[in-house]
């Protein structure tokens, strides 16, 4: 993990004792310890969240100011039900709104690029060994290779099947095995993981998601089943796109 990546999720990152960080929050205190920069940024932070904390913990309401609120909720009247009094409205709309954001998390955030993925692809673009052994095959014809080397469900879409991949790995993300295979031809990497720890959810199932990564990579992204196909592609998420579509099933 880079520098400016680590320092991006300790922004976010609130300690707290009780809960053990995420592994991507470990690796960026493992990056932070290593930094004098980012460590005395980070401390510095922390002592913040520690006085902001203690002042919150220390608030008391005072007592007349509880009793009178208590006396005052307690004298207003009931209200009968009527479906036309705003306050109900604004209740129906709230609910509504609250069933719409349940769905859309449920369905997958369709507009949204999973976050687990983008660290992924960050991981393959920066991996520091490469491990990589020659293939010169077919993508769809690795599948064997890779349960060979431990990796199970390896399966490309049948429109890239065709592409030849110069050399294939498994790397180790976040304790996670990833296959990984480079794709010269189409400046690309084709990437596949299992879905489930990283509780990656796309919907429908089989449809691409999007997301320029930096000024020089795009991504793509589908699940078919229990498995997550990723292609990493040099360029503009234009050409990735016009890339899959002209491969489209």
């Amino acid at each position: 993990m880079n520098l400016p990546k680590a320092r991006r999720l300790l922004i976010c990152y609130i300690a707290d004792p009780n809960i053990t960080p995420s592994p991507a929050v470990q690796k960026a205190l493992k990056v932070a310890a290593d930094s004098d920069i980012l460590s005395s940024e980070y401390q510095a932070q922390v002592e913040i969240d520690k006085r902001v904390h203690a002042s919150i913990k220390g608030l008391r309401i005072p007592e007349d100011v509880l009793s009178s609120l208590g006396n005052r909720v307690a004298s207003i009247p009931p209200r009968r039900f009527n479906p036309r009094d705003p306050a109900m409205v604004a209740v129906l709309i709230g609910f509504l709104l609250l069933v719409t954001v349940l769905t859309w998390n449920f369905l997958g955030r369709p507009a949204a690029f999973p976050s687990a993925a983008i660290e992924i692809a960050e991981e393959v673009l920066t991996f520091d060994e490469r491990p990589f052994e020659a293939v010169n095959l077919p993508a769809g014809s690795l599948e064997d290779w890779f349960v060979l080397k431990g990796f199970d469900g390896f399966d490309v879409p049948t429109p890239l099947e065709k592409y030849n991949a110069e050399d294939a790995a498994i790397l180790k993300i976040d304790t996670q095995s990833v296959a990984a295979i480079t794709v010269p031809e189409q400046n690309s990497q084709f990437i596949s993981f299992n879905a489930h720890p990283h509780e990656i959810t796309i919907f429908p199932e089989g449809s691409w998601r999007y997301l320029q990564l930096d000024t020089e990579n795009a991504l793509a992204l589908r699940r078919d089943a229990d498995m997550c196909f990723m292609v990493i592609r040099r360029g503009s998420l234009a050409e990735l796109k016009r890339f899959l579509e002209k491969d489209k099933d």
